[in-house]
């Protein structure tokens, strides 16, 4: 028996006053000192016993990474599409409505669709970083000529480390949940990883099928004729944006190869982090526009300046292309920034300017060579 319980039989024994006053001041020593029990705080649910705890991110739960691709292609069809007709391609929602620019360019961006996974995510091997949740998804038409596929998911640590139903993953569209643990670099070791990567193994986070599966979706619509002005091939952008101590927003831009680049866009809070992808789409779609204009500089010059072959091969470009060079026209406000990097280094505007402008010359050159026998046939 243990002198608390000692303390209270000697309360019936008088003769004992004194050591029963002794051990009662060691019982109320030992109370003391026991830790007392606080409720949870208020909003936040107590662990369960069986439940472990995870590593959060540095900053609590705020966005790791923001990874994506942007596909971008001609629409397949011999005309401009209109608003009506874009309305019905673009309906990938039934009863959702697609948004629409006019100015200053028109743009239209189909209602965003979610894609579940449950995947490891592209890591150094070991890695082992496994999240579960949705990708955010939209078409895009520029112009009525251009067509891109975007893809984009946010990266966060989840707050708990079982996984959830599908329920909860649904009401957050375009954000995946780490569910395994986190440390202070997993942020940037996912966009290193990413923007490094080329196939994706099996069980990996794979942008790319569900990228080009929306724009199959849209190129194969029964609505389009299939018969555009001229060829052009697909480009791809893969992309990665993450949150740093920087002054203003950056980015690293990279050729891969002929038609795969890749961006890493630093910004400075999640504002900005949460429009980084509008500032991708409009990237990619100048990014093709130049890998047009090399491709036909490249096919015309095997032919004559001055031959109807360079002419019908350049032809196309100029009507059609040529007046959707806007850069920042549709990028958000924050980074339009990025752009006076861009036309720094690399040179994005100088190099279009001069493909245009060297593509115009051969036009006046083979239009010239046209009408000189009609002139010279011409009679007094």
């Amino acid at each position: 028996m243990d002198a608390a319980t000692d303390s209270c039989s000697d309360a019936h024994r008088p003769a004992h006053g004194e050591r029963l006053r002794r051990l009662a001041a060691v019982a109320r020593a030992r109370r003391d000192r026991r830790p007392v029990r606080q409720p949870p705080l208020a909003g936040r649910s107590a662990r369960s016993s069986d439940e472990k705890p995870i590593a959060s991110a540095p900053s609590g739960n705020a966005p790791l990474i923001l990874l994506g691709e942007v596909r971008t292609c001609l629409v397949p069809d011999s005309t401009a599409l209109g608003r009506d007709m874009l309305e019905e391609l673009l309906a990938l929602i039934p009863g959702r409505r697609m948004r629409w620019r006019e100015r200053p360019t028109t743009l239209a961006t189909s209602p965003t669709t979610a894609v579940g996974v449950d995947c490891q995510l592209a890591t150094r091997p070991g890695g082992g970083v496994r999240a579960v949740g949705t990708v955010a998804t939209n078409a895009l038409v520029f112009g009525g000529r251009v067509l891109q596929s975007s893809v984009h998911t946010t990266v966060v640590p989840a707050e708990a480390s079982n996984r959830q139903t599908w329920s909860h993953y649904l009401t957050r569209v375009g954000v995946m949940e780490v569910i395994s643990r986190v440390t202070a670099a997993t942020g940037a070791e996912l966009a290193n990883t990413f923007l490094a990567a080329g196939e994706q193994p099996d069980g990996t986070l794979d942008l790319a099928s569900i990228s080009q599966r929306l724009l199959a979706r849209i190129r194969m619509d029964m609505r389009l004729d299939q018969h555009p002005p001229m060829q052009t091939r697909t480009a791809r952008l893969r992309w990665a944006a993450r949150i740093a101590d920087v002054p203003q927003p950056m980015l690293t831009f990279q050729l891969q190869d002929e038609l795969v680049r890749t961006v890493l866009v630093t910004v400075r809070d999640e504002s900005e982090l949460a429009v980084a992808h509008r500032f991708c789409e409009e990237l990619a779609l100048h990014d093709w526009l130049l890998t047009v204009a090399d491709s036909v500089v490249e096919e015309a010059d095997l032919y004559p300046p001055s031959s109807p072959e360079s002419a019908e091969l350049i032809a196309p470009l100029i009507t059609h292309l040529a007046h959707l060079w806007m850069p920042g026209a549709h990028a958000p406000a924050p980074l339009r920034g990025l752009w006076k990097q861009l036309d720094h280094e690399p040179g994005f505007t100088r190099e279009w300017q001069a493909r245009v402008g060297q593509l115009r010359d051969r036009m006046s050159v083979a239009i010239l060579a046209a009408m000189r026998p009609s002139a010279i046939n011409t009679p007094d």
